[in-house]
């Protein structure tokens, strides 16, 4: 019975309080020294509460400069997969400047998978896409 006080009553409560607050009526008052107010109960005898419009929300179109801007994206990357990585020749050694882009391509990478400050994903893309396409032009 004490689970039932603590657990079940207090969600059936929120089931049948919830609805009552989502359709609360709001009322547009204009107060004596000309502000306007907003409140939930009627200001006078002849108010009536404002009618809101509820939008539904959800995704919207993209506008001209984010379609160029995708499209643009969408190019660049069709174009770097179809370079061909150089393959690496059996017996060769690699050069310490590719070493070192591996090794620079690893960290930033890392970062990317463990989290970072949002102020720093930019430059961490960037760096990343960078680092790709060294590698995949100059190191088998």
């Amino acid at each position: 019975m004490h689970t039932f006080i603590r657990v079940v009553l207090p969600a059936a409560l929120a089931a049948v309080l919830f609805p009552l607050a989502s359709f609360a009526a709001v009322y547009r008052c204009i107060l004596e020294d000309g502000q306007t107010s907003y409140q939930q109960f009627p200001c006078s005898g002849d108010s009536r509460p404002l009618v809101i419009r509820d939008r539904p929300s959800g995704w919207s179109a993209l506008r001209p400069g984010e379609r160029a801007l995708l499209k643009h994206y969408r190019a660049r990357d069709a174009a770097r997969r179809r370079r061909t990585p150089r393959v690496k020749e059996p017996g060769t050694k690699e050069s310490k400047d590719c070493w070192k882009k591996r090794r620079q391509l690893n960290a930033v990478q890392a970062k990317l998978r463990h989290g970072y400050r949002l102020s720093e994903a930019g430059e961490l893309r960037r760096k990343r896409d960078d680092y790709s396409d060294y590698l995949r032009e100059f190191c088998p």
